[in-house]
């Protein structure tokens, strides 16, 4: 299933939806309009509780996303429309990186400043060869906005964070690899049918757990150990007595697949 929008592609093949930013004369790059059209599919997303990934790629291979249109950005004259922008955006990685289900970037091309903070949203990287990456805001007089920031941190720490946001130096797919900003490498071409074998190995799987799993994983950063072991322990609990558990131990015992339904 597709539907149309201006900017973007959204598609589905059974449990798989897929996003693909679909800007390539102004190589992906992120507008107020493009921001809308993707906080519409998040929703949809949300509600529709077949799909159980979620690929984010852009079009082409030249570009994942280049980061914010520098073309419109220049109608934000005032600290006012910057900071209502800034807001919009961050709300919608937020929803991004908040799905209950795993979102993987298939990045087959160069993602730089707001480019490279939507990869960050996302739960795992796959880079082709080509890729490359860039905090590059500090060149433009400004700095991360859409919690790219401290998703950096989390995922390379604080110094290597910091050197990459105040010196805006572009890395290859390679040095990412080995910072843990990117997660997998891959050839030329290859970012989005490996994304998307991993997504269908992924929503194969009890689709109770699949969301169990990425909703722990997201709270539990912020949590005490103490208060991470017992909310654990409570899902887990909630699966332990689910039909899919029963399910998956039977077929188990009668050597065949498993039929989940997400009960």
């Amino acid at each position: 299933m597709a539907e149309a929008f201006k900017n973007i592609r959204f598609e589905r093949d059974d449990k798989v939806a897929t996003i693909v930013i679909d800007r390539p004369e102004r190589k992906n790059a992120i507008d107020v309009n493009t921001m809308f059209e993707l906080q519409e599919v998040v929703q949809q997303i949300e509600r529709e509780k077949e799909i159980l990934a979620l690929i984010l790629t852009g079009s082409g291979d030249e570009a994942f996303i280049s980061g914010g249109d520098l073309k419109y950005f220049q109608t934000l004259d005032n600290l006012y429309k910057g900071r209502e922008m800034s807001i919009l955006c961050g709300n919608l990685l937020d929803s991004i990186e908040g799905l209950d289900i795993p979102v993987l970037a298939a990045i087959n091309g160069y993602a730089f400043g707001g480019g490279c903070e939507f990869a960050l949203a996302c739960d795992y990287r796959i880079a082709s060869k080509e890729a490359k990456f860039g905090l590059r805001q500090i060149a433009m007089g400004i700095m991360s906005s859409w919690g790219g920031g401290k998703r950096l941190v989390r995922t390379v720490g604080k110094p290597r964070a910091l050197m990459l946001m105040l010196t805006g130096d572009i890395i290859s797919a390679e040095e990412a690899f080995h910072l843990g900003l990117v997660d997998k490498i891959v050839q030329k071409n290859e970012a989005l049918p490996k994304a998307k074998d991993l997504a269908k190995k992924i929503s194969k799987m009890a689709p109770l757990s699949i969301r169990f799993i990425k909703k722990f994983l997201n709270y539990c950063t912020d949590m005490s150990s103490r208060d991470a072991n017992l909310l654990e322990t409570e899902m887990f609990s909630i699966l332990w007595g689910s039909e899919d558990h029963n399910e998956a131990v039977e077929a188990f015992f009668a050597k065949r697949e498993p039929q989940f339904k997400g009960k």
